[in-house]
């Protein structure tokens, strides 16, 4: 996903890590904050498959520092990670699915409806197990483990509420 943020950022203009982070963190902080230790390896994998290039400048004291852009392939990159189907772990899924959600206005109509069609197909997925679990034997009076899944199912359905909504609004 880091992956992904970077390149959707680049898509605004050319930014050096440092900036990047903050991006990150101010636009995308609710959801993941991936430190400079996650960044600065995606970078460097970003620029060996060609998705992103850097200049590198000097500060007044002599320090090197780089501003990355996006490439065209980086572009191309983007897009077919947004359209990507993420992984069937919950815990990965459901954040992977907002962050493609905010960053999929650079895609076109078909591939909007595309993504959203691979995004409520697998938490369907998701939730239909949380519901299975919660009618299940397994939580038996257990009241916090029932109330826990039950937000979580609440959460599932109003995400895909939210994808039936933006679906709509691309129909419109």
């Amino acid at each position: 996903m880091t992956e992904m943020l970077i390149l959707y950022l680049l898509l605004q203009g050319q930014s050096t890590m440092y900036a990047l982070r903050k991006s990150i963190d101010k636009y995308f902080g609710a959801i993941t904050r991936p430190g400079l230790g996650t960044i600065q390896p995606a970078l460097k994998r970003l620029e060996k498959q060609g998705y992103i290039k850097s200049d590198k400048f000097f500060t007044a004291g002599g320090k090197p520092y780089y501003y990355y852009s996006i490439t065209g392939d980086g572009r191309n990159a983007l897009t077919t990670e947004i359209l990507s189907d993420p992984s069937l772990n919950p815990v990965q899924l459901y954040p992977a699915a907002k962050l493609k959600l905010i960053c999929s206005d650079v895609l076109n109509h078909d591939e909007k409806l595309q993504l959203y069609q691979i995004l409520k197909t697998d938490l369907l997925k998701i939730k239909n197990h949380a519901e299975d679990t919660l009618n299940s034997e397994l939580y038996g009076e257990n009241y916090s483990a029932k109330m826990v899944m039950n937000n979580l199912i609440c959460e599932y359905k109003n995400t895909l509420d939210l994808i039936e909504g933006l679906k709509n609004a691309c129909n419109n």
